[in-house]
């Protein structure tokens, strides 16, 4: 059978709809669904809490661990699905399968890193039906595996209610030549300045300081975050929408790997084997291995209209043609754990 009812739990404070992965696709598929958040919205990290998350054992001080035993109680859920579950507890997970629900972890995070996981989350491992992971090699057997966990793979993936180009790029203020959405790190900020340097006005957005002005005048910081068609109108109507991968968290593909193309924009992205098999080069994408490599595209593309309108039509046509939602992702979770033994 499949699951008709899922109780969702997130390791945040409540967040809109469309800021929760993969569960548009869940409610699209016509299952039941209730929601629990780790966090209020009056959460901060006091001295305590600081100290706890040091050593590992996070405090829950919402008391989610209870909740999500009540919520099994009343909601009598056939699967939760817990998106990360750093504070989810062991004894929790033997709950939930007392009560005879399957349970499946699922991250897009390096949940192997230490730095993103918790020893409750880490003992709690072996207790979950499956646990699935969007990075490749959380699937070693001396990573994931080795601390007891059924492991699942599967690539990044979009909802094509939430990622989808918009209608009139005229109609948003946050299109460039070249953006980047994401967070600051040391090897992105050394691409970005030395595209800054040799000419090349970057507009950034996601970054949790304003630092225009502070490393180059070409590097243009929106402060603020882009959800929705803003998001989408960015990353699809600008001319080169950059892609840089993480690497505090080992990326080779990231969620921009599939929300640029479904966007309709130009993916200008690092080259690695999974992006290599997700977008063919030249064709669906465009890839760089060095700095050098970067401006050189940047600068091909700025001026090479057709090739650039050309790629990203054709990866946005791959996006469906390949399946790469997370409606395709849930079947293949669903199969593994309600009708595989």
């Amino acid at each position: 059978m499949n699951p008709k009812k899922v109780l969702f739990v997130y390791p945040s404070a409540p967040l809109p709809e469309q800021r929760l992965k993969t569960f548009a696709a869940w409610k699209k598929m016509g299952m039941e669904l209730q929601v629990l958040f780790a966090h209020d919205e009056n959460y901060q990290m006091g001295f305590l809490d600081k100290v706890m998350h040091k050593v590992k054992l996070p405090r829950d001080v919402n008391n989610l661990n209870k909740r999500i035993k009540q919520a099994c109680l009343n909601f009598k859920p056939d699967l939760v699905f817990i998106v990360k579950g750093v504070l989810v507890k062991p004894k929790t997970l033997k709950f939930i399968k007392q009560m005879g629900c399957k349970s499946i972890s699922w991250s897009n995070d390096d949940m192997f890193a230490w730095h993103n996981r918790s020893l409750w989350y880490t003992w709690s491992l072996k207790h979950y039906n499956l646990v699935v992971t969007q990075k490749s090699y959380n699937c070693n057997p001396d990573e994931l595996p080795s601390l007891g966990a059924k492991v699942l793979f599967q690539d990044k993936a979009i909802d094509p209610q939430i990622n989808h180009p918009v209608n009139d790029c005229n109609d948003f203020d946050c299109v460039h030549d070249v953006v980047f959405i994401g967070t600051k790190e040391q090897d992105r900020l050394e691409h970005l300045v030395y595209l800054a340097e040799n000419g090349v006005k970057v507009h950034i957005y996601g970054w949790s300081v304003d630092d225009t002005g502070k490393y180059h005048e070409n590097l243009i910081f929106h402060h603020k975050h882009l959800y929705g068609d803003d998001f989408n109108a960015a990353l699809g109507c600008s001319k080169v929408a950059l892609n840089f991968l993480r690497k505090m968290n080992r990326d080779v593909q990231t969620s921009r790997s599939i929300e640029i193309p479904a966007s309709g924009g130009f993916m200008l992205a690092e080259r690695t084997e999974e992006h290599l098999r997700l977008f063919e080069e030249g064709r669906e994408a465009e890839y760089f291995s060095s700095k050098e490599e970067l401006l050189e595209k940047v600068t091909y593309y700025l001026k090479n209209e057709d090739g650039r309108v050309q790629i990203a039509q054709n990866g946005l046509a791959k996006c469906f043609a390949a399946n790469y939602t997370f409606e395709n992702r849930i079947n293949e979770m669903i199969q593994k754990v309600f009708h595989e033994h």
